[in-house]
């Protein structure tokens, strides 16, 4: 299954890939792209699927969106990048770290999880599956976009939440779905961190209802090469809740792949 992938494109020097998350596009990086930018070469894709990218299939899996993404750097004749997954980018991000360690010279997980759904939680996403084939990605939007913020920021942050909604709800009803069945289906891959040849940084919301802070804490010490940014105040989305911590995170992780080369 071939992807040709709708990319954002800024900077030089080493190569950094933005993954987004679930029912979201690259755009959800803009806040981060131009900071990055003034220290390396920045792509951030869009998905098979999700914003201009086209999903041409009824179905995906997490290492389907793993290839598409090789073959976007292989495109580009990008050796090796520096991959910050957010979330369902997480999840292709250790995809590909399994199938092509080489391709990684850093990764990122952005309130991620290299762990697979417990039962609990792959009965929800089949009653998510369950849900969007009734009602549809708009009204799924307004259902689960301000869970995955911080409660105490549901009124100051406002205009992120609607904005966040908005990309949710111009996601395809199809697209929507065969994501939510990749992510129930998808393996563990606490192997890939566990013999990781590459620096990784865990970037970790202490409010994230979607990966808890616990989970990722105890994951961040499983690389031989590993560090921890915890957002204090953040939910799941720490590019909007803590923009310009994350940021830091980003650069100075950036600063020591480099340092290292």
């Amino acid at each position: 299954m071939k992807h040709s992938l709708s990319v954002i494109e800024q900077g030089q020097g080493v190569a950094v890939i933005l993954l987004h998350g679930f029912c979201e596009r690259k755009e959800v990086w803009e806040g981060i792209i131009e900071p990055l930018s003034a220290e390396a070469k920045v792509l951030a894709p869009d998905l098979p699927g999700f914003g201009q990218s086209q999903l041409n299939a009824t179905s995906i899996t997490i290492e389907d969106a793993a290839i598409a993404v090789i073959e976007c750097m292989n495109s580009r004749n990008i050796e090796q990048a520096i991959v910050v997954g957010h979330s369902l980018g997480g999840y292709v991000s250790l995809a590909m770290a399994e199938k092509y360690p080489s391709r990684l010279a850093a990764l990122c997980l952005f309130h991620s999880t290299a762990k697979s759904d417990s039962e609990e939680k792959k009965d929800n996403r089949t009653r998510t599956v369950g849900f969007l084939e009734k009602y549809g990605t708009r009204t799924f939007a307004d259902n689960f976009v301000p869970s995955i913020f911080a409660d105490n920021h549901h009124e100051s942050m406002y205009e992120q939440i609607e904005k966040a909604k908005k990309m949710v709800a111009q996601t395809s009803d199809q697209t929507a779905i065969a994501y939510t069945r990749a992510m129930r289906d998808r393996p563990a891959r606490l192997d890939v961190l566990k013999g990781a040849s590459f620096p990784c940084l865990f970037i970790a919301g202490k409010n994230d209802s979607a990966v808890p802070y616990q989970d990722m804490l105890e994951q961040s010490q499983l690389p031989q090469d590993s560090r921890l940014c915890t957002l204090d105040n953040s939910g799941h989305m720490g590019m909007y809740e803590e923009p310009e911590k994350s940021t830091r995170a980003l650069l100075d992780f950036i600063s020591y792949i480099k340092s290292k080369n």
